[in-house]
């Protein structure tokens, strides 16, 4: 057996190599024919990775742009401490925990403060941060509402009982 797989290991790496590297033909001085290592960074990128840069120019625009509205005035982040905290979580969480692990009346207030604040909603940063919390709100809203429908049933529900039958007990498990 040892010698099998002696013989086969030469073909076995030849193989991993031939499809691992790319073929180089050289025609200096006759043909030649060489495996060129792959670069990583030859292959495109996959869906995954476009989609994940893309969300992180996205939101690399969204909080810049905001800051820029916040900054515009030294004493605004002070009065519009809620926007100020969705920035913030927005630096260090990203998007998805500025929106959904924010308490929902203070990302309620942060989206009304932002309203209120920005009359050009021209960058395109701002608009998708506007548009993203709006979502987020009504998200969480119906979400609360789901939960509380299912933790709090009502007494009509509470009134119908099912009839309960007694299950029949096998005759082997009875006592004599």
């Amino acid at each position: 057996m040892d010698i099998v797989r002696k013989t086969l290991r030469p073909i076995g790496r030849a193989a991993h190599l031939f499809f691992r590297c790319h073929l180089r033909l050289k025609l200096r001085g006759g043909v030649r024919v060489e495996l060129a290592e792959r670069d990583v960074a030859q292959r495109p990128p996959t869906r995954e990775e476009l989609l994940a840069a893309r969300a992180q120019s996205e939101l690399e625009e969204m909080r810049v742009q905001l800051a820029e509205v916040l900054g515009a005035d030294p004493s605004i982040r002070q009065e519009l401490r809620y926007l100020a905290y969705i920035e913030h979580a927005l630096e260090q969480h990203g998007l998805r925990a500025a929106l959904y692990k924010v308490p929902l009346d203070v990302l309620k207030k942060a989206h009304e403060q932002f309203e209120g604040l920005v009359t050009n909603w021209e960058p395109r940063g701002l608009a998708t941060l506007r548009s993203k919390m709006a979502v987020a709100v009504i998200d969480r809203e119906a979400h609360d509402c789901d939960g509380h429908a299912d933790a709090r049933p009502t007494a009509a529900v509470l009134d119908v009982v099912p009839a309960a039958t007694p299950a029949p007990v096998p005759v082997s498990l009875r006592r004599p």
